[in-house]
Parts: structure tokens; sequence; C-alpha cells
């Protein structure tokens, strides 16, 4: 077999796609195959790829990852991975064979120590390392890895996406020490879908976020809901709706320029949030309202404003609470603490 050795970014590249929270095999066959394709020399590559077994396609790639790697191999790292896939995915025998494949991880994460702001899940890979004898959970706690990931939250969109950890961390509950993964669905029509998926794949209890009008999604879930899940569904209507008009305002305000501000004059409180914001946008000059927007200037004005507010590390004091986290948030968060 004649192949090209791989080069340390897209190792690094590699190793990143093999060790995120997504299906064994959707990780591992796209990875494999993406390797045959760049780095396997031969005038009829797509031909040979399409008649390998899972076992001839494990043993190429293995071979071609670890001829690459300046380190003797050592399976440490394939053994932890391996051992908490087992505890996460309910595995098939071709599943398996991936995980078997034999790829010298170890060797791998070494030859990247040197690498600066590694993604966070090979960051935790290095740690592993570091301590052999610290098991993983602790080391999650320790650092804020969130691998191995323990639970899952199911939401429709990207404000939750990128809201619920920070309002979860000024509660005092850290969703990457609790190994706590947040997944947007992309739309109220896909959670049943994406729940349906993931029953079938993972054994970990997972949190569904539904706003007040996904009743039909709902009563799709529930026909086929573990024990170990939970769904809630937003009493006010969407997660836009519960958040603090206080935090809305000043979120808006922080972010654009003095001469384009808004205050409580500007929301009707007979209106959603989000035709709310559509208006505000619209009138005031903001530009076009976007949901992922709007949610990260939310975020960004928690981080670089409001933190200021948080001493020694410790759970935000009662009256900063009320200002930025409504009741019904701290009933979702203590849902999802709870399942």
């Amino acid at each position: 077999m004649k192949y090209k050795k791989i080069p340390k970014n897209y190792i690094k590249v590699c190793v990143d796609r093999l060790t995120r929270f997504k299906p064994v095999y959707d990780r591992y066959e796209r990875v494999f195959k993406d390797i045959l394709n760049k780095f396997l020399i031969s005038d009829s590559k797509g031909i040979v790829m399409e008649s390998l077994s899972i076992d001839e396609l494990c043993s190429m790639v293995s071979e071609i990852f670890n001829s690459s790697i300046p380190y003797e191999y050592d399976s440490f790292l394939s053994d932890v991975i391996l051992e908490e896939e087992q505890n996460i995915f309910k595995l098939e025998e071709d599943e398996l064979k991936f995980l078997n494949a034999g790829l010298n991880l170890t060797g791998a994460i070494k030859y990247l120590s040197d690498e600066t702001l590694l993604p966070l899940n090979l960051d935790r890979l290095k740690a592993c390392i570091a301590s052999r004898n610290t098991d993983t959970f602790s080391l999650r706690k320790k650092h804020s890895f969130l691998y191995p990931v323990s639970k899952v939250v199911l939401t429709e969109g990207a404000t939750e996406e990128i809201l619920l950890s920070k309002f979860a961390s000024y509660l005092g509950y850290d969703f990457n020490k609790e190994g706590v993964f947040v997944l947007g669905a992309g739309g109220k029509n896909q959670v049943a879908r994406k729940y349906y998926k993931m029953i079938d794949t993972i054994k970990l209890p997972v949190f569904i976020l539904l706003d007040s009008d996904a009743l039909e999604t709902r009563e799709l879930i529930l026909t086929k809901l573990r024990v170990q899940d939970k769904i809630h569904l937003i009493k006010a209507g969407e997660f836009e709706d519960i958040l603090p008009l206080d935090l809305i305002i000043n979120a808006i305000n922080s972010n654009f320029s003095n001469n384009l501000h808004c205050s409580m004059a500007d929301f009707d409180s007979n209106l959603k949030m989000t035709k709310n914001l559509h208006n505000l946008f619209k009138n005031k000059g903001f530009g076009e309202y976007k949901k992922a927007d709007f949610a990260k200037m939310v975020k960004n004005y928690l981080e670089n404003t409001i933190v200021m507010e948080h001493r020694n590390g410790s759970v935000f004091g009662k009256n900063v609470q009320d200002m930025i986290i409504s009741l019904e948030i701290k009933e979702i968060m203590n849902e999802i603490e709870k399942i």
C-alpha cells in the first residue's frame, strides 16, 4: 500500500473529529474515508474504497495514521475512549471495530502537546495523559472539560443553545464541569426526529426544552419518552419570552452606540418578545433581527458587564440573579440538574 504521511495539522483535525460528541459510526466513517481520500496513493482510489470492508478500512487507516506519528504506539487513550463510548452509546459491531482500530491516539496527543489553543476535547485528552491515574470525571470537574458527556439538553434553536450554559453558571451549575451537552435541533419540527435518533444511539438522560406552541412535538416525543428523560414546555411562549426585560434592554444598549438605545417604552407587553425585537430592530435602525445574533449579544453582555458583579467565583447574589435570570429559567436549570 502506497500512501503519504498525514501532516501534523491534519492529525489535529482527525483526532478532533474522532473525539467529539456524535454517534461513533458517523465520526469514524467520515474521518477514515477522508484519510484514504487525501493520503492513499492509488489511481483507482474511489473503487478501492467502495470495495473495502470495515476491517480493511480500519487496517489501512491505522497504518497510515500511526506511521505519521513520531511516537511509539500506546493504547492508553484508545482504552479510555472505548470505555467512555461504551458507557455513552449503544454500540453496534462495526462501531466497536472502529473504536478498536488501533489508532495511536496517545502518540497523536503527545505529538500535538506543544500546540496552543487546542479544542476542548483534545485539551482534556492531553490532561488524561498527564494524569493517568485520575478518572476522567474528576478531570472534567476540575478543569471544566465537558467530556465525558453525562447528559444532553435538546433545544429547538440557537438562542437556548447559546444562553443556557451561561445562565446555569450564574446559578452555580457549570455545564462543562457536569458534562451537560447542549444541542440545538435547528427548529421545532426537528426536535422529535433528533430525539428519536438519540434514544436509538445513546444511553445518557436527555432533557428536551420546547416552546409553548410545540404541543404536537411534545406528543410525538411522549410516545417514546424514556424514564430517565424529561420534557419542559416553556410556559410563556419562546425562550426569549422568559428573559428578563431589564436584561434584554441592557444587552441591546450595551451592544449599540449611545445614540441607538431602547427603553421599556419600546416594548409592547401584548406582543411576544420576538415580535417586539423584530419591530425594535427595524424601527431603531439596529439592522435585521436574528435570533442567534441577539443571543450572542446577550451572552456578550453577561460576560463583559454582569460578570463584574461576580465575587471570588461564588454564586451571584440574589439581586443580580433576579435581574438576569427569570423564575422559569431557574426552574429549567433545576430540572436539568436533577435528571
